[in-house]
């Protein structure tokens, strides 16, 4: 198939029209000799033709190729009506000043003449008004036909749509990747540079979820070209993390059939090759999902008796590991679908989960104050750890958050439920103690480490986000303020310094630096 140049210029033509670009559009059809020749409808532009709607009538004209001599029929129309309502400068203007007029003065002398004699009567004839003859109306409706000759309608946007085709036909093919940000002029995938970590401290833009519907998990795509939000409601939406609108380049979600639990989402994890997402629910199901179809994959409908706390898959994404209100931890394999390994030894509830970088261990942080080491293939527990025990004693705060630290396989993050964060050894030992001013923190509700693991992310009681140095251990405090209250968690893009934080007040405000 053959494409005409003319018709891409129309494309273009329409762009340019539908953005308000035209004196661009009128240079562009003066230069090419191709008139766009469109309105937007033609029932509208027949209808305000009979109704005399004249502003809107020329405007739609005065873009269009209408020959001159229909031209003239119109602006004559006009301008004897307008007499007739004795509105005699608008008139004068139309017949004086307009190209049409200049054209009937010096092809039709004698026409032109009559309608300057019209204007310049001095009494009002009411036998010439509209209010008492149909024939403006017959005459409107004969001006109207021969203008519909000449134009007709497009669908609006047809640049943009035909380039959206494009694009998705390509991802289809699998000759672009749905993930990849692509670059329209350059014809290329635009690659996401990886930033230096610096702490994320203004508004980049805010997720807002609508009544009755809240954000109880969040994850980032490993790629980051996703930010997965589950809500009180079961609905798990993939979000573009840099202008918090939904991904609908993916069809399930542009049809709203979207990835759905039956009670609220309270965990989510990706796969290393984001291909899939797990989503653990507070009556203790779990899901994973197909990220390109949204289709369930695999379905654990008894994974804990209580609700679904953290998840994180294996490696080799065979496996996913759960946490839970119930106490435990679990490995549930995905070809089989059934729970492989248990892990029971936390007195409260299990609030956070992972494994170590070489799949031998189990982190895990609970209520009951402790950080706990297991063995993958035993499910023993090898390090029972609780950070400052001699000095809280029987009452020690909770633990969350047991984070990786990227490039630093020995050792990871845990955070407390007070002012206090340790960085721990896979041999149990404490490495580092970090506790800051209880001026900006009483206690850290969420925590998070950035990208190339040079720092941790911490949110404070007081909706403070404080920036910790983990090889020096300063603290910086961020100036502005989450505007949430009570931040419930926290999620770091994989590549660039970004942050996205939620809680109950329906929102998710996306922080960069």
């Amino acid at each position: 198939m053959n494409i005409e140049s003319a018709d891409v210029i129309r494309l273009i033509e329409q762009f340019l029209k539908e953005h308000n670009l035209h004196s661009t559009l009128e240079a562009l059809q003066r230069e090419t000799g191709i008139s766009l020749n469109t309105v937007d409808n033609t029932v509208s532009f027949k209808d305000d033709i009979v109704k005399g709607n004249w502003d809107a009538v020329l405007a739609s004209v005065e873009q269009a190729h209408v020959p001159q001599a229909k031209r003239i029929d119109l602006y004559e129309q006009i301008i004897t009506e307008l007499a007739d309502l004795h509105d005699i400068s608008p008139a004068r203007a139309l017949l004086r000043q307009t190209e049409p007029m200049e054209l009937m003065r010096s092809a039709q002398p004698d026409r032109y003449l009559r309608l300057e004699q019209l204007l310049s009567r001095t009494s009002f004839d009411s036998a010439r008004s509209p209010q008492h003859t149909a024939r403006n109306e017959s005459r409107r409706l004969k001006i109207a036909e021969q203008l519909l000759a000449e134009v007709c309608t497009a669908p609006a946007s047809r640049l943009l749509t035909l380039l959206g085709h494009s694009i998705k036909w390509q991802q289809l093919q699998g000759i672009l990747s749905p993930n990849v940000p692509y670059d329209l002029f350059f014809g290329r995938a635009q690659m996401i540079a990886p930033a230096e970590d610096k702490a994320p401290c203004k508004l980049l833009t805010t997720i807002k979820f609508p009544k009755k519907q809240c954000p109880n998990s969040l994850a980032f795509s490993p790629d980051g070209a996703y930010l997965a939000t589950g809500s009180a409601d079961g609905f798990i939406e993939l979000w573009n993390p840099t202008t918090g609108k939904i991904v609908d380049e993916l069809k399930y979600q542009a049809d709203g059939a979207l990835m759905m639990m039956e009670d609220a989402v309270t965990a989510l994890a990706f796969s290393d090759n984001g291909e899939m997402i797990c989503s653990g629910a507070k009556d203790g199901k779990l899901k994973v999902w197909r990220t390109k179809t949204g289709s369930c994959a695999k379905r654990f409908p008894a994974a804990h008796s209580q609700g679904v706390t953290c998840l994180a898959f294996s490696r080799d994404h065979s496996q996913i590991l759960s946490g839970g209100h119930d106490n435990v931890l679990r490995i549930h394999g995905l070809k089989s679908a059934q729970m492989l390994k248990e892990l029971r030894g936390h007195s409260a509830s299990v609030t956070s989960a992972i494994f170590s970088e070489d799949m031998a261990n189990i982190i895990s942080t609970s209520d009951d104050g402790s950080v706990r080491i297991w063995d993958t293939s035993t499910t023993n527990c090898i390090h029972t750890v609780v950070p400052d025990s001699d000095k809280h004693g029987l009452s020690a705060p909770a633990t969350h958050s047991a984070l990786a630290i990227p490039g630093s396989p020995s050792e990871f993050v845990v955070c407390t439920k007070s002012p206090s964060i340790y960085i721990l050894a896979m041999d149990g030992s404490v490495r580092k103690s970090i506790t800051v001013d209880k001026k900006s923190c009483n206690e850290f509700l969420t925590a998070a480490v950035t990208p190339h693991g040079k720092h941790i992310l911490a949110v404070s009681d007081m909706s403070i986000l404080h920036c910790i140095d983990i090889a020096s251990g300063n603290v910086d405090i961020v100036s502005n303020k989450i505007p949430n209250n009570d931040v419930i968690g926290i999620a770091c893009h994989p590549v660039l310094n970004i942050a996205a934080f939620f809680s109950n007040d329906r929102r998710v405000p996306i922080w960069t630096a």
